[in-house]
């Protein structure tokens, strides 16, 4: 007796459970339009040219009754025979050297995405349109596996497309996942929008990809340089380079198969042999050093967002792309001038600040707030009231905090306070120690983004005590003017750490 191994039509099921991310599962899609491209390119250039047009993958996401997705391309279309082997599981394409690889991706995503989705294809140069119609629930219950199809006969043979279409979904996009489909889209197709040779649109707007402007010397030359070299008899090349101003959002590695981008901004690759611990620090390095590699010759993951390391190839990758970037790490990891280090927010980002901040003090709120009649409490209340905040820290661990020298600066993040009570409570009366007491249920702390707006927060927070202590130590009294020079200087400081690092680490070398 043998024994078989046997998958049944309910595993369509599990689809929907697969780790993808919502702009991989989307990809999946665009991977099959860019490859039927690609695999008739002549012929397709050709027609589109006919047409006055190039190739398009547009994307529409509709989240109401149940979800609706729909994916349109003009590329070459299916016939009967090749519609049928793009509906067989697992039965990889003609050509597995491209993007479109393991027979799994178009099943696999549209499952995923929602429980009914359909196909209609017309292929250039025949005279049918095809469509049929997936069920996932109806599919798993078993059967023969027959779906169902219908055929238009007399389509003129110059029409080319294929319409895929996704709807009872198993998840919404909404808020910031639809923002973050947009990045992530036109990031994976750089290549193909760097050479105008594809039109994606992501909800109606045509997406773009721009370079980072990168570093140049006094001579106007920018550090990028390309490298190639192999690793087991497989070729790896690309380019490294600095970014002309830092963002630890737009460096690191760019990893690409096939031309398409597995894994990178805005969450590259940070291998640790150049950018240190894992996924990195917060130091130069991390804001600077920036690249893009090809790794065709090796595996990419089933759901296609990072390589399928064997053996030592991702440790002799490492090793190979440290020889050829070590000098582009070295140069990134430097400041080039005291008060540009690279880091600061780009004249853009001034802008759009700037605008949003000028709605903000014209807004009929903040008019609101300022001429409602308020009667202010006497200090004795006003003092009272924080006391009492205070004392409730008595009994409770700092969150934060440090000696600094006789001062001993106590931190507390508090959820439990109200969200009328103050964004923060400083205690400076005692002459050894200052208390900052920030409550996490005033509404600005929803304002916050990331560890570097906290950080930012927990700095002019606690900067504001410790100036507003030395104040009344050193000067005997709370001037306002006095505590902000007192600040500026402790502003200073988290650069001066980086220096003296930097200074250090080039004595040890």
């Amino acid at each position: 007796m043998a024994l078989e191994l046997k998958i049944g039509l309910d595993s369509i099921t599990s689809y929907r459970r697969l780790a993808y991310s919502p702009w991989h599962a989307i990809a999946e899609f665009v991977d099959n339009a860019t490859q039927s491209y690609f695999n008739c390119r002549q012929e397709l250039d050709d027609a589109l040219a006919r047409e006055n047009e190039r190739l398009e993958v547009r994307i529409v996401y509709e989240r109401d009754n149940g979800g609706l997705l729909r994916v349109f391309d003009n590329a070459m279309g299916m016939s009967y025979e090749e519609l049928e082997r793009a509906l067989h599981v697992g039965l990889p394409p003609e050509n597995t050297s491209g993007r479109s690889k393991y027979g799994m991706g178009l099943k696999t995503a549209a499952s995923w995405i929602g429980n009914i989705w359909s196909v209609r294809t017309k292929k250039l140069g025949e005279t049918v349109e095809h469509q049929v119609t997936i069920d996932v629930d109806v599919v798993s219950k078993g059967g023969n596996g027959a779906l169902p199809y219908s055929a238009t006969e007399g389509v003129d043979p110059g029409k080319h497309y294929t319409i895929l279409e996704i709807r009872k979904h198993n998840r919404i996009f909404q808020g910031r996942t639809l923002g973050k489909i947009k990045d992530y889209l036109r990031s994976m197709y750089r290549v193909d929008l760097r050479s105008n040779g594809l039109v994606l649109e992501w909800q109606h707007e045509p997406l773009e990809w721009v370079d980072f402007p990168m570093l140049a010397d006094r001579d106007g030359n920018e550090y990028r340089k390309d490298f190639s070299f192999d690793v087991n008899g497989s070729k790896v090349d690309g380019w490294v380079g600095i970014l002309k101003r830092g963002s630890r959002a737009n460096a690191g590695f760019s990893v690409l198969h096939c031309g398409r981008v597995v894994r990178g901004w805005p969450d590259a690759w940070r291998p640790s042999s150049l950018y240190g611990q894992i996924h990195g620090s917060n130091d130069l390095t991390n804001q600077r050093l920036v690249g893009e590699i090809n790794l065709d010759a090796f595996e990419v993951s089933h759901t296609k967002d990072d390589i399928l390391w064997l053996g030592d190839e991702e440790e002799r990758v490492e090793e190979e792309l440290y020889k050829h970037c070590s000098y582009y790490r070295e140069i990134a990891k430097k400041p080039w001038k005291e008060t540009d280090d690279g880091r600061g927010p780009s004249q853009s980002d001034v802008d759009v600040a700037v605008d949003e901040f000028r709605k903000e003090l014209e807004s009929p709120e903040m008019l609101d707030r300022l001429e409602i009649s308020e009667v202010i409490p006497p200090y004795e209340v006003v003092r009272g009231s924080l006391e009492r905040i205070t004392k409730s820290t008595v009994d409770r661990p700092t969150t934060f905090g440090a000696n600094i020298g006789d001062l001993a600066v106590k931190g507390y993040i508090e959820g439990d306070l109200s969200t009328n009570d103050p964004y923060v409570v400083i205690d400076t009366a005692a002459a050894d120690h200052v208390i900052v007491l920030i409550n996490k249920a005033h509404p600005h702390w929803a304002h916050l983004k990331g560890s570097d707006g906290v950080l930012n927060y927990l700095r002019e927070c606690t900067y504001d005590g410790i100036a507003e202590w030395r104040a009344r130590q050193k000067a005997g009294r709370v001037d306002p003017d006095t505590i902000k020079l007192l600040k500026d200087q402790l502003l200073r400081v988290p650069f001066e750490i980086e220096m003296h690092a930097i200074e250090t680490a080039e004595e040890g070398a």
